[in-house]
């Protein structure tokens, strides 16, 4: 099994050969390709956070009897002659999604971009798995170059780590890029205006009282509802403080072992209010709002 120092050098070159594609305007195949390398060099960073805290933590397979050989083989001092070790043991490591669950306990640059790491995740699976015309090329652009060097940045801070050393020579450039475009872009300020826009469409609504009925009416059946890979749960509007509904789906990955899909996780997927009208999707959009919030409610999820 690899080391935290070989993931951590992994990282380092992996998203370095994604930094000369990244910038304000990319085309296509600069979007798949920075994509590839950027969303496979974090994947290695979040199994360098957990290997450096514990080695079996990156391990699918954290049992004794196969931890023990995998990680601690070279100081056996007696032979396992009771089969208290695997003669066979499973080396893999876990994949990005579960590595981000179980990082995100440790990390609290990993919990404060978990939305954006969820969005990461997907396009490495379209990269991957999926056709790449489903690769939302003007969003993945805008991760690159807006959140990417943030991510990186904020993981590092964290643990002393020289963020430069991830970016080389585009270092200062990619810096610059991302603090451009979020302050062109004042996302807080547009946000603002846009709940305050939702206040005052519900202020106009309040004293309809048919309106009100058929929003609660949505609301409760809502709530009330849920399928096999999504529940709703309340979410207090942050426009109108009416009761919103948050729609919660499970994360899934593949065990090619078991050949069957399992659930890493639960994540936000989308905010709406009946009420006022507001609807919330984007990553950005949930982490402005706290959406994350839910998760320490004690909410009966998936």
């Amino acid at each position: 099994m690899m080391t935290a120092s070989e993931f951590l050098t992994d990282a380092k070159k992996l998203i370095l050969m994604s930094c000369g594609d990244i910038g304000e305007q990319m085309n296509e195949l600069e979007v798949i390709h920075a994509t590839t390398f950027f969303s496979i060099g974090i994947e290695r960073l979040l199994k360098f956070v957990l290997a450096d805290i514990n080695p079996v933590f990156a391990l699918t397979n954290g049992d004794f009897k196969n931890a023990a050989p995998c990680l601690y083989k070279h100081k056996f001092v007696n032979g396992d002659q009771h089969g208290v070790t695997s003669s066979k043991p499973d080396t893999d490591v876990v994949s990005f999604r579960v590595a981000m669950q179980r990082a995100l306990i440790f990390s609290t640059g990993v919990k404060e971009n978990s939305q954006l790491l969820f969005s990461l995740a997907n396009y490495r699976d379209i990269l991957a798995h999926r056709p790449l015309s489903e690769l939302d090329i003007v969003k993945a652009n805008r991760l690159l170059a807006k959140d990417g060097y943030k991510l990186v940045n904020d993981i590092c801070s964290e643990r002393s780590l020289s963020v430069q050393e991830f970016f080389g020579t585009n270092h200062d450039r990619l810096r610059g890029l991302s603090r451009k475009i979020q302050s062109e872009e004042d996302f807080s300020r547009e946000m603002a205006t846009r709940i305050e826009q939702h206040r005052a469409l519900w202020l106009s609504r309040a004293s309809q009282l048919e309106f009100i009925k058929q929003a609660t009416d949505i609301t409760e059946s809502l709530l009330a509802s849920s399928g096999h890979d999504f529940s709703y749960v309340p979410f207090t509007c942050p426009a109108c403080a009416q009761e919103a509904v948050a729609r919660i789906e499970p994360d899934y990955d593949y065990d090619p072992a078991e050949k069957t899909s399992y659930v890493t996780g639960v994540f936000v997927d989308s905010i709406t209010c009946y009420f006022c009208g507001l609807k919330l999707q984007d990553y950005e959009e949930l982490n402005y709002v706290d959406a994350n919030s839910i998760f320490e409610d004690g909410h009966d999820l998936v």
